[in-house]
């Protein structure tokens, strides 16, 4: 590699790293672009060689097979789980808590309860809200691994027949098949409730929901419509094979199930 070839790969990762430092979607794809441009070139200027390019570029849809594989796969996560009431999160730990409360207060919801459940490695914290007039549920949600956090937002509405629709901003693909009952629509580039309850009212719109359609919901049962709801995603991933029983209590993800998380994990690679 010459010195006008290094110039220009330093250039194109760095203009990579400046993209994604924005909250614009398509500077962010932009930037991703570039960094599988940069893969590409290291790989050809070492080697003077395409296919080294192309396999610079394989190599990034390659690393979350070997973290499934290696990881994931030797992972046990319980059958059930079970949603209880906690105290938040310490303000160093979650910041943004008492803002995205008053936004969704702000919103007309109201808040009910502070819960939460343990999931192999993972803890959840969850702040759950309910909306009389539009027959909704809000959750703000922790998810803490190994000293790496993340939140996200949830607003479902319940049908009379029993079906659940949700909107969410949660930041990654989902790592298991949603049951037939429930339908999901995520929203990752929401950035305030405003877009989140437009998305969600879009989405109830495009099923062709109506006001009448929804149920009440009682808000003292609400942890327990989401244990229920845990629960019947566990029976019908069981059911298609994306995880299987390995002992008492206790799921794993089968190899059915790692090529499904490895698929979802690079089709957000590919719309990112």
């Amino acid at each position: 590699m010459d010195l006008q070839q290094f110039l220009y790969l330093a250039a194109t990762v760095v203009f990579a790293f400046a993209c994604r430092t924005f909250t614009n979607r398509y500077l962010r794809k932009l930037g991703w672009l570039a960094l599988l441009a940069a893969s590409y070139m290291l790989g050809f200027f070492l080697t003077g060689s395409h296919a080294a390019g192309a396999c610079g570029i394989a190599l990034w849809f390659m690393l979350p097979w070997v973290e499934i594989v290696g990881h994931v796969r030797h992972l046990r996560f319980p059958l059930k789980s079970e949603v209880k009431g906690r105290f938040p999160p310490s303000a160093d730990l979650f910041p943004e808590l008492d803002d995205l409360t008053q936004e969704i207060e702000a919103h007309g919801f109201e808040r009910v309860e502070d819960t939460g459940w343990k999931w192999s490695d993972t803890d959840h914290f969850m702040r759950l809200f309910y909306h009389p007039g539009r027959h909704a549920q809000a959750m703000i949600g922790l998810a803490q691994q190994d000293g790496f956090s993340f939140s996200y937002v949830s607003v479902t509405s319940r049908t009379k027949s029993g079906l659940a629709f949700t909107t969410t901003n949660y930041p990654f693909p989902p790592t298991m098949k949603v049951p037939p009952r429930q339908r999901l629509n995520r929203f990752v580039h929401a950035v305030s409730m405003e877009d989140l309850l437009a998305s969600h009212g879009q989405f109830l719109d495009s099923q062709g929901l109506s006001d009448e359609d929804f149920a009440v919901v009682d808000i003292e049962q609400l942890p327990g419509y989401i244990e229920r709801d845990m629960s019947a995603q566990i029976d019908h991933n069981i059911t298609v094979g994306v995880i299987e029983l390995v002992e008492e209590g206790q799921f794993r993800y089968s190899w059915r199930g790692c090529f499904y998380l490895w698929f979802q994990m690079v089709k957000d690679m590919v719309v990112i």
